[in-house]
């Protein structure tokens, strides 16, 4: 099998773990995503893109696993075993969510599930080192609506998320947040299983 793919001539860019970025969830929704939209359906090529959006260590986890199981890999498996490798302690998860950005073609809400996937798991001396600068730092790239978050000056970081979804939902024209994402909420549910009870108890 061709252990290679080149990345160059697709509409959106591919997905990339590795390096610096091991936030395992974030890479595996984004990149089904990515094979979809791409419309890659085949398993041999869909795990040439998976492996193609690996980098340094990421490529050599998966490339071990591929060649101790003599079969190509699917999207699920590498998931997997990329979280296993990658599994965060308390300080790892608390300075990922200092320096997470909102992705390319990734919804605030999408990006709010795993801000908040993280946030929800830190102790609450960590969470109170956090303020909700780190948050609209996150969402920068997004001027407008990072503008007016900044302008509600909001006291707390869910806070900020209500005000930046409102925004969002207002940007989608008034339709609803789900009917504008890519993903629906099976997939928040599997990967991130507590944020729907967080959602709820926060009022959002």
């Amino acid at each position: 099998m061709k252990m290679s793919s080149n990345r160059e001539g697709r509409k959106i860019p591919l997905p990339i773990i590795g390096g610096n970025n091991k936030n395992v969830k974030a890479w595996y929704i984004l990149m089904k995503n990515w094979l979809k939209m791409e419309k890659v359906t085949d398993d041999e090529e869909k795990f040439q893109f998976i492996l193609a959006g690996t980098v340094e260590e990421a490529t050599q986890i998966v490339s071990d696993k591929f060649v101790e199981a003599n079969r190509i890999l699917n999207l699920e498996e590498c998931r997997d075993i990329l979280l296993e490798r990658y599994h965060l302690n308390e300080d790892e998860r608390f300075r990922e969510l200092k320096t997470l950005l909102i992705m390319p073609n990734e919804s605030v809400r999408e990006f709010n599930d795993r801000y908040l996937d993280y946030y929800c798991q830190l102790s609450t001396d960590n969470k109170a080192k956090l303020s909700v600068y780190d948050y609209e730092n996150s969402i920068r790239s997004r001027t407008d609506i990072y503008e007016k978050v900044a302008y509600e000056e909001a006291k707390t970081i869910e806070a900020a998320c209500k005000i930046a979804e409102k925004v969002e939902r207002i940007k989608l024209g008034g339709r609803s947040v789900q009917k504008g994402r890519k993903f629906n909420n099976n997939n928040i549910q599997n990967n991130y299983p507590f944020i729907s009870r967080y959602r709820s108890n926060q009022n959002f």
